[in-house]
């Protein structure tokens, strides 16, 4: 095939997968992050990420070429030191090896739980940006230029991100999902945990303070749902949650903290049609019995857990990855690695709803032995092939799965997020003919800033 066909082979294949019928083969992820690439292709970790072009990237993926066996372009996923650097940020910080990572830290204290759930946009803004980020305690000036070219930053890396990708898709006849298609999905509890509250302080308050912490959560569901419209609804397109705290939780508090927002959440992106792509940290097996309610056709990335069970309980309604341990590829022998492929296709790919993904992605060249990976991806696509495609893999109807939820929640308000017609009335426009083209420039520029995740 030549690379049209290609990317249209590929683009059926997710598009089969995504709506419920079996495809020609089991679709493939790679599984190289950014940062294996980068040191893959020789370059510094380092400097290379205050360095990013478009030129340069199509540079380090075509050396990832000589392993890369997916469907889809790697890498696409950076944090910006850049960014960062005139944030002074304290919520993610480089490491002396390169890595960029979370630190365990509260910006949130326990006794402002009454003032988060007030306005929580309002008391993250207010209060506790400034915390997070050093570049923003200097006073309100230099914390609005350096929001400036923090933001500036951020869309100069997204736009050398893009370009790149799109070359290397057009070039190899990539999958890429439709502009506009994709968006970030809060979970109200992780959100407060991982942003604010910190990991070693939410057990505390499930313990002291539960009615506010549930109080908090809920508080945050009208912004949940407002940060995660996409402009664009499309089957190939999805909102991506990534789950981090519920395997660490008991089953009694998953199921009174983490659950019942959770839940609201994927139904209420599903109300609109949207569809929702999990990574499942940790092991979910305990709470699988929870994930088949969820709307039918979410797709569940798994990092640990029994297939087997999985399978069985959810294998006809959601759609399964994950599983396999990308250690294995450092550690393991060629046949071993090629075993373990066996092992999960045979579990999880007949009747489709199966993609093949890594546990997680590779971070070091160390990581894996490039041999095994390149092996094991050239037999899933090889023995992944379906002998019934075209197939329903269900006659259920998605609709009939989806629960009503967005009723419950007023529309999200903020007294920092200002309506066009709000605004208008400040500074109304002198001529008829160019509202329109007021209210377009007017909502393109407050979305990128207000739904900006780095206030």
């Amino acid at each position: 095939m030549d690379v049209k066909q290609l990317k249209e082979y590929r683009t059926k294949l997710f598009y089969d997968l995504y709506t419920g019928v079996v495809p020609d083969r089991v679709p493939v992820h790679d599984g190289l992050s950014t940062e294996y690439l980068i040191q893959y292709a020789g370059k510094d970790l380092m400097t290379t990420q205050y360095s990013y072009t478009a030129d340069l990237l199509i540079e380090i993926y075509e050396k990832g070429r000589e392993i890369c066996r997916g469907d889809l372009p790697v890498g696409a996923f950076a944090r910006n030191p850049i960014a960062m650097m005139f944030q002074q940020s304290l919520s993610n910080e480089m490491s002396k090896t390169g890595f960029i990572q979370h630190p365990e830290r509260s910006f949130m204290y326990a006794d402002e739980y009454d003032e988060f759930i007030k306005g929580p946009h309002e008391f993250v803004i207010e209060t506790c940006a400034k915390r997070m980020n050093k570049g923003y305690q200097k006073g309100e000036v230099f914390r609005a230029l350096n929001f400036a070219k923090a933001l500036l930053a951020t869309l100069d890396q997204n736009r050398e991100f893009a370009v790149a990708e799109a070359t290397m898709a057009e070039r190899y006849g990539l999958f890429t999902r439709p502009a506009g298609s994709v968006g970030m999905q809060i979970v109200p509890f992780d959100f407060i945990t991982d942003m604010y509250r910190g990991f070693s302080q939410i057990p505390l308050d499930i313990r002291r303070q539960p009615e506010k912490l549930l109080a908090a959560m809920e508080a945050v569901m009208p912004y949940a749902i407002w940060m995660a419209e996409t402009p664009v609804v499309s089957p190939l397109g999805c909102n991506m949650i990534m789950t981090h705290m519920a395997a660490f939780l008991s089953t009694k508090d998953f199921e009174k903290f983490y659950w019942p927002t959770f839940n609201k959440v994927c139904h209420i992106a599903a109300e609109r049609g949207q569809y929702m792509q999990i990574f499942l940290e940790g092991d979910w097996t305990r709470f699988v019995d929870y994930l088949y309610e969820l709307p039918q056709g979410t797709r569940l990335w798994m990092e640990y857990g029994d297939p087997k069970v999985f399978k069985e309980k959810l294998g006809k309604k959601m759609v399964l990855g994950g599983f396999y341990p990308i250690t294995l590829l450092g550690t393991g022998t060629k046949e071993q690695c090629i075993d373990k492929a066996k092992e999960l296709l045979d579990i999880l790919a007949p009747g489709g709803n199966y993609f093949f993904i890594f546990d997680k992605s590779a971070l070091n060249p160390n990581d894996i032995n490039p041999e095994n990976y390149v092996a094991v991806l050239e037999y899933v696509i090889e023995n992944g092939k379906y002998d019934n495609p075209g197939e329903l893999v269900t006659t259920a109807k998605r609709e009939d799965s989806i629960q009503k939820y967005s009723h419950l929640y007023p529309k999200f308000e903020s007294k920092y997020i200002v309506s066009f017609e709000e605004f208008k009335k400040e500074y109304p426009p002198v001529d008829p003919r160019i509202e329109p083209l007021m209210r377009a420039a007017y909502e393109k520029y407050t979305n990128i800033v207000d739904r900006s995740r780095f206030m």
